[in-house]
C-alpha cells in the first residue's frame, strides 16, 4: 500500500504504509486518544507525540485503505519527540528524525479501526525534510527497535522475521508482538517518493515488508491525567495544561513555519 503524494517532482511520487496495528489489538489501543490508553498513550510510550505545539505543517498525504472510503487524508502526524512529551516535536520538525503519518481504517466495506502508518526518517528542515538514506525501511524499523529494546537488522529482515516487546506511559503498559508480512507493499523504488536519494546500494528504497503490529494492555491507570501531548491534527490543546515551549524553539519555529515540507 502505497500513499498518494502531492507536487513531487516527477508528479506522482508515493510513499510506502509500512506499518500496520492491526484489528487484533485491544479496541481501546484502537480508539484514537489519550484515555484509558488510547492510540495517543500507545504513541507517547513509542517515543512520539503530536505535532509540534498543535500546529500542522506540509501538504497531507492520503491513502486507500480498501474500506470503501476512497483515498482519504492522514488523520495526523506523530514526530520523535526527543524525550520531551510536551515540546520535543518541535526539535524533531527542526533538526528532523523519525515521523510518521497515519490513517484509520473505519469505512463501510472494513470497519477494523486498524491503524495504517507511514514512516521514515527526514532530514533537517534545513535540508527540506528530504528523506535520509534507506529511510522508509529504517524509520520502520527504528519504531520496532523502541518497542524491542534492541536494533532491529533490516537488511536481513523476512516475511518470517517477528519481535515483541513491551513499553509504557502514563501508568499504561503495552505488550506489542511484531510479523513483518509481505505482499502488501512492492519491492521497489519506482514512482516512490525522494528514490534518487533513498535507494541505497542498488537496493530498493522499499524492501516490500510491512510491519504487522498486535497491541495488548498489560497494566492501567485509571486516574492518570490525559497527556497535553496527543493531538496531532488540533491547532489547539483539548485539555487545560498550558504548553510551554523554550523561547529559542518558538522562534526558530515561527522562522520555519513557510519554510517547512514534510
Amino acid at each position: 500500500m502505497l500513499t498518494a503524494v502531492e507536487d513531487t517532482s516527477p508528479p506522482g511520487q508515493q510513499e510506502p504504509i509500512n506499518l500496520i496495528i492491526s484489528a487484533n489489538s485491544d479496541s481501546t489501543v484502537l480508539e484514537d486518544g489519550n484515555i484509558d490508553g488510547g492510540l495517543q498513550t500507545y504513541f507517547n510510550s513509542l517515543g512520539f507525540a503530536g505535532e509540534c505545539l498543535g500546529n500542522h505543517l506540509g501538504d497531507d498525504q492520503s491513502a486507500n485503505l480498501g474500506d470503501g472510503n476512497g483515498l482519504i487524508n492522514q488523520t495526523g502526524v506523530m514526530r520523535w519527540d526527543y524525550g520531551n512529551v510536551q515540546t520535543g516535536t518541535c526539535e524533531e520538525t527542526i533538526d528532523g528524525g523519525n515521523h510518521y503519518r497515519y490513517w484509520i481504517q473505519n469505512g463501510s466495506a472494513a470497519d477494523s479501526n486498524a491503524i495504517f502508518m507511514a514512516a521514515s526518517y527526514e532530514l533537517p528542515a534545513s535540508s527540506n525534510h528530504d528523506i535520509v538514506v534507506n529511510g522508509y525501511n529504517l524509520g520502520r524499523d527504528w519504531i520496532i527497535g523502541n518497542i524491542t529494546g534492541s536494533a532491529i537488522p533490516t537488511e536481513s529482515l523476512t516475511n518470517s522475521s517477528s519481535y515483541s516487546g513491551n513499553t509504557s506511559f502514563n501508568g499504561f503498559n503495552f505488550s506489542t508482538t511484531v510479523q513483518y508480512v509481505s505482499g502488501l507493499l512492492p519491492n521497489t523504488s519506482v514512482g516512490i517518493n525522494h528514490n534518487l536519494t533513498v535507494a541505497t546500494n542498488g537496493e530498493s528504497a522499499v524492501d516490500g515488508l510491512v510491519a504487522v503490529l498486535t497491541v495488548k494492555i498489560t497494566a492501567t491507570n485509571t486516574t492518570a491525567s490525559p497527556t497535553s501531548s496527543s493531538n496531532p491534527t488540533s491547532s489547539t490543546s483539548n485539555n487545560s495544561a498550558t504548553l510551554v515551549a523554550p523561547t529559542s524553539c518558538l522562534l526558530l519555529v515561527l522562522i520555519f513555519y513557510n519554510l517547512l515540507s514534510l
